[in-house]
C-alpha cells in the first residue's frame, strides 16, 4: 500500500508536470521487475524523431540473425548518400568504408542522419513496419527517411505514443523478438553518447539504454534505466511547443530526474519504505 502511494504522488506530480508544459506531453513509465506504471496522453501520437531509430535497429539486426544481412560487411560512404543534420559521416573525407555494425552504432550513438537512411534501405522500411505490427505496436508508424522534407509537407511522419515507446523497450527487455537481437539492440542503445535529455536527468552511475530525437517543436527521449533492484523504461514525448527548444528540452529533463528520484527510492527500501543497507 504504501508503494501505491508513492506511485500515486509521482503520477499527480508528472501530471502537473504535463499540464504546465506550453505545447502538447505525453509520459509513460514502467517498472520493469513489477511491471507496474503509468502514463500521462500516453496514447496521443506524437513525431518520433530519432526515437524511431530504435526500431530500425532492431529490424537491422533481426535480418543479420536471419542470415539476409551480413554485419561486417563493408559498405562505402559516398557524398551522393551524405543527408544533412545531425551525425559525422557528412564532414569525413572520401572515400570512407564502414561495416554495417559501425554505421548501425552511428546510427544510435551520434543520431547520424546518413547512416540511419542507410540503415532504413538495409532494413526495409515495409520490412520495419510488419516486425512493429507483430510486437503488437499499432501506432507506431516508419513512414519516411531522415530529412526527407518533401514527406513531412505531404504528412508522412514517423510516428508513435509514449505508451507503445515504452512497450518497445519493454519488449528488448524481455529478449524479444529473440534474445539475442534484444541482447545486441540494448547493448548498442547502451552505448555512450554526447550528452542525451536522459543522461542529463540520469546518474552517469546507472547505466542507461536510450535513444533521444528532436525536431523543430518536438522533443523526446526514450529508454530503459538499469536501476539496480528496480529497472525501468521510460519516454518522454513532446509536440506543439510553445517554448524555445532548450526550455522544451529542460521538461523533459526536469520530468526524467523527478521520475528518477522515485525509482530510485523504491529501489533503495523495503516494503515498509525503509533505507536498505548498500
Amino acid at each position: 500500500m504504501s508503494e501505491e502511494i508513492m506511485w500515486h504522488r509521482l503520477e499527480s506530480q508528472v501530471c502537473r508536470q504535463v499540464d504546465d508544459f506550453p505545447g502538447v506531453a505525453g509520459v509513460c513509465v514502467r517498472d520493469l521487475i513489477e511491471d507496474h506504471g503509468f502514463s500521462v496522453l500516453g496514447d496521443e501520437i506524437f513525431p518520433t524523431a530519432s526515437t524511431i531509430k530504435i526500431h530500425v535497429l532492431t529490424q537491422l539486426l533481426l535480418r543479420a540473425q536471419r542470415g539476409e544481412i551480413d554485419l561486417d560487411e563493408r559498405v562505402t560512404i559516398t557524398s551522393d548518400l551524405h543527408v544533412p543534420g545531425s551525425g559525422v559521416l557528412t564532414y569525413l573525407g572520401e572515400p570512407l568504408e564502414l561495416t554495417l555494425t559501425d554505421i548501425a552504432t552511428l546510427m544510435i550513438i551520434v543520431s547520424d542522419n546518413t547512416a540511419t537512411n542507410m540503415c532504413i534501405d538495409v532494413a526495409g522500411i515495409e520490412d520495419t513496419n510488419q516486425l512493429i505490427n507483430e510486437l503488437g505496436l499499432t501506432k507506431t508508424v516508419l513512414r519516411r527517411k531522415m530529412q526527407d522534407h518533401e514527406a513531412v509537407a505531404r504528412g508522412e511522419e514517423n510516428v508513435s505514443t509514449p505508451n507503445e515507446c515504452v512497450r518497445m523497450l519493454q519488449i528488448l527487455y524481455e529478449g524479444q523478438p529473440t534474445p539475442e537481437v534484444a541482447e545486441h539492440c540494448i547493448a548498442i542503445l547502451k552505448k555512450r553518447k554526447s550528452a542525451t535529455l536522459f543522461s542529463s536527468a540520469i546518474p552517469r552511475t546507472v547505466p542507461l539504454a536510450n535513444k533521444p530525437g528532436g525536431m523543430s517543436r518536438v522533443r523526446c527521449d526514450a529508454g530503459i534505466v538499469f536501476l539496480e533492484r528496480r529497472p525501468y523504461a521510460m519516454a518522454i514525448m513532446t509536440k506543439y511547443a510553445l517554448c524555445e527548444h532548450p526550455d522544451q528540452e529542460q521538461f523533459i529533463v526536469d520530468t526524467a530526474r523527478l521520475i528518477h528520484s522515485t525509482m530510485s527510492v523504491l529501489a533503495d527500501t523495503n516494503e515498509y519504505g525503509q533505507g536498505l543497507e548498500s
